[in-house]
Parts: C-alpha cells; structure tokens; sequence
C-alpha cells in the first residue's frame, strides 16, 4: 500500500457535479496519474448512520453511488441527508442483498423524486414484502445484475470495482452473496462488503482479488461471522467503519471482531458513537470528518484532540 498521509479535520467541503453514465472496464481515454489528479475534484463517501443497517453515498465529481438504504424507517433519514446535499440524482444505485437492514430504505429513495439512473443487483430472490415492494419499484429502472469483474466508471480516476457475487450465485446464504464492491480513488481505496460473511470472504480470497484497501466497511456489522483473520490480513486497512445502531439486540459489533481489528493496529470508527461518518479523498490524503475513534479496553469512543498524522 502506498504512504499517504491521513490527516483527520473537523470540517469537510464536498461538491459534486453530474456527467454522462459509464458502465465499462478501464477509463476510456489514456491520461497519466498526475495529470488526472489535477483535474480530480474531492471524491466524499458517507456512511450515513441509519441504526441497524447499512447506508453509504459515494459522491464523485461526475457520477454519484448509493449502496444500500438501511431499513425501512430510515427511509426518510437517507432522503433527508440526500437532499443536505443537493443531491437529486442518483447513477447507480447498489442493493448489496435482499435483507431489510439494507434494502428497506432504497424503497423510499425509489419512490422520492430522487432520479435514479441504474440498479445493481445480485440477482436473489426473497418472500419479504420489503423485497417485493423493493423490486416492483427498481421495474421502472435500468437493472444490472452484479457479477465479480464488472467495473463501473465514475470519475476519470475513480471507479468501481465488484469482488462478489459469481454468477450463477455461489451461495444459498443471503448474506454471503452480498455485492462487493472496491473504489478506486486515485492513490486511496475503498472495500465495501455489505453483509458478506466467512465464506465469501473465501472466495474473494481464492479468487486472488485486490482486496488491500486503505478503508474497510466492516462486513455484517462488525458480527464475528465475517472479518476472518486472511480476509482482514489481505485487506490489510489502515481505517474500518462499522455501521450498526447503537445498543442494538445483536452485539454489534462483537467484541472478538474489534479485538482483531484493534489488534492489527486500525482505526475503528462507529456510527453507533459517531453518528454518519465522511471520508474524503483527492487521491493522495483522506479527511475524515468524524475525529471519534474505538478505545481498546472499554471500546468505546472519545473526540480526539489533535490531528492525527499516522502515515499508511
């Protein structure tokens, strides 16, 4: 992994501005790294807290990615946090499994006027009314069914990238057949992992994947069923985000996950302490807005005084 310098402020500006929708592998017309990064506006990803489940908003300076929208209830909370952006079109949105937790709030996305351009899919069906009313509402959109290869062009040097699902789908697990996907900000990264769990983890390391990332989404909330010891190892993160609602019935996150990872010397930010979280990238540095980070012994979270200048 490349040395960057992280440098953790209180305020973040982000922008964003809307371009034409590419769906293909590569970047189109060849540039070189530093000419591109003079041109690359900040790239922001949100980790919108949204309790117990998952929402993140990648905005780019061309095209703009939601992944999931927590559950149900959380609808309005997306919606309301979209729009403190300005943001009124959405190009790709991702729906990373069938679980409420994550598609329950992409519902009301779908029936705002929030214009939404692509879905993307992992191709599983489900009996719950959320699925149904999810999918009867993505019929009036372009659908794309997510398969490990794809990659998804979103800013001359920002693109994503999806790890899982296979096609035909590996798994009978909801969870394990959850959309992967890796950004590619320049010199940064990114993983996503939705709800991904042991076994796919496998997979994605069997594959010989990429999955060394400067930031992790911790997959299934921080449950011991995911973040195996290879699988964080390869990804080897300098920072991990876990989304989860604070108190919730399920343990998130346990406590052996936040022992490995603290263990591997990252940074833990929570939204169940910290609320939404922002990342923002040029390529070369991130910002985090959120200076709240995981304490080892009580795992809990505290504002952090000072910059934070750990080179990774």
């Amino acid at each position: 992994m490349s040395k960057k310098i992280v440098v953790f402020l209180g305020l973040l500006v982000f922008g964003f501005s809307l371009g034409p929708w590419l769906a293909q592998s590569g970047f189109g017309r060849k540039t070189s790294f530093s000419e591109a990064l003079e041109g690359l506006s900040s790239v922001s990803v949100h980790y919108i807290d949204v309790g117990q489940g998952d929402s993140i908003f990648i905005d780019t300076p061309n095209l703009d990615v939601l992944i999931d929208g927590g559950p149900k209830l959380a609808g309005p909370t997306v919606l309301g946090y979209l729009d403190s952006l300005n943001i009124t079109q959405i190009h790709l949105m991702v729906a990373t499994h069938v679980h409420e937790d994550h598609i329950g709030g992409l519902v009301a996305v779908l029936n705002s006027t929030t214009y939404v351009d692509e879905i993307l899919i992992n191709n599983q069906t489900h009996t719950s009314n959320t699925y149904t009313d999810f999918m009867n509402l993505a019929g009036s959109h372009a659908i794309t069914v997510a398969q490990r290869g794809q990659t998804f062009v979103l800013a001359e040097i920002a693109n994503l990238s999806v790890f899982n699902p296979l096609q035909p789908l590996e798994f009978s697990e909801a969870n394990d057949n959850s959309v992967v996907v890796k950004l590619q900000a320049g010199n940064t990264s990114f993983l996503f992992t939705g709800d991904a769990e042991a076994d796919a983890e496998q997979s994605m390391l069997n594959a010989g994947l990429d999955l060394e990332s400067d930031i992790l989404k911790v997959g299934h909330h921080g449950s011991t069923s995911s973040t195996t010891q290879l699988f964080l190892d390869s990804v080897a993160p300098s920072y991990a985000i876990i989304s989860a609602g604070e108190d919730n019935p399920y343990g998130h996150p346990e406590q052996e996950t936040m022992e490995k990872l603290l263990a591997k010397g990252v940074t833990v930010y929570g939204t169940f302490h910290s609320g939404t979280v922002v990342a923002s990238t040029d390529g070369t540095s991130v910002v985090f807005l959120h200076l709240m980070f995981v304490e080892k012994s009580k795992l809990r979270c505290w504002n952090k005084k000072h910059s934070d200048k750990r080179k990774i």
